[in-house]
């Protein structure tokens, strides 16, 4: 019986000792039929000649790494590594998983084996895994996501918790972490490779809106665990960061227009948070990220975002 071959697509963006990190994480993993794409951006810190250094070295031809032509987002560059390897027409299931992490030894054998049990009862979407704190590999990152649409969503379930198994019994979510989205390739029939426009943020909630608005379920398997540096490849600490508007802007924008592609009934809620957002910016006089705000409050569609560009 042939082993399903499993693709992994990995995006490096100028973080190429992460990358080896993690490389070497799925190296050593228990299911031998996989293949790695790596995608590069605009080769930062010399990522290419490093990253093709440790391929040498290694001297295994189940990794690859693919030059993007240039920087237009996570997604783009994740659909570079689909696209490319299902040139190949061996692929029967993709993994996106972030650069920052590395995976335990089992986590693809689960993962397969999870939808391997899970599919003969429901159409399954996307996979997450468990994902745990790399600096304290007891706390829960994640565990999945659902929707509150009168907060901010998604919810990230157990985050920041300290893992006692309490959330093992959990299956099925609304939403799966961009970090580990794990699908068989048959789902992209249904619903494409990822929206490009998002750039960056809420890449991964469009998709897992996608897929459950053509009728699958999206899941967790909490046996399959990951350790996620959390902010290494995108800065996704941005909202607490000073230092990160040009990142806030995207994620602003497309929270605001993910609402008013999906949730337009909720879209006071998602106004009431970019407002409280803007009112604590001035009250801590925090000036330019106040006018970015108050810019993406009064913007009306995606195609505006490049007005926004002239805040770094």
């Amino acid at each position: 019986m042939r082993m399903p071959k499993v693709y992994i697509v990995l995006v490096n963006y100028g973080t190429p000792d992460d990358t080896i990190e993690c490389l070497d994480s799925i190296l050593q993993n228990s299911h031998r039929e996989f293949q790695v794409v790596i995608v590069d951006i605009q080769n930062i810190n010399h990522s290419i000649k490093r990253i093709t250094n440790w391929i040498s070295e290694k001297s295994d031809s189940r990794f690859e790494l693919v030059a993007a032509p240039n920087n237009n987002g996570f997604a783009f560059a994740n659909n570079i590594g689909i696209r490319h390897l299902l040139s190949k027409n061996d692929a029967d299931f993709i993994w996106i998983l972030n650069n920052d992490t590395v995976i335990e030894k089992e986590s693809i054998s689960k993962q397969l084996d999870f939808y391997d049990e899970n599919s003969k009862k429901n159409k399954i979407g996307f996979i997450g895994t468990k994902t745990m704190d790399y600096y304290n590999r007891r706390i829960i990152q994640n565990v999945g996501g659902v929707f509150n649409k009168r907060t901010k969503f998604p919810d990230w379930i157990g985050a920041g918790k300290e893992d006692h198994g309490q959330y093992d019994s959990i299956k099925i979510v609304d939403h799966v972490q961009g970090a580990s989205m794990f699908f068989h390739i048959s789902l992209l029939d249904s619903i494409g490779y990822m929206d490009e426009t998002y750039f960056l943020y809420f890449e991964d909630t469009d998709w897992s809106i996608k897929a459950l608005k053509a009728g699958f379920y999206n899941m967790v398997c909490t046996e399959g665990i990951i350790f996620h540096k959390q902010g290494k490849s995108t800065g996704v600490n941005y909202l607490n960061d000073k230092d990160q508007l040009g990142k806030k802007k995207y994620f602003y924008f497309n929270l605001l227009n993910l609402y008013k592609l999906y949730f337009k009934h909720y879209l006071p809620y998602a106004y009431y948070f970019l407002f409280k957002k803007f009112g604590g910016r001035i009250y801590h006089k925090e000036w330019e990220e106040a006018k970015l705000l108050w810019q993406v409050i009064w913007m009306g569609n995606k195609q505006r975002i490049n007005s926004l560009t002239k805040i770094k």
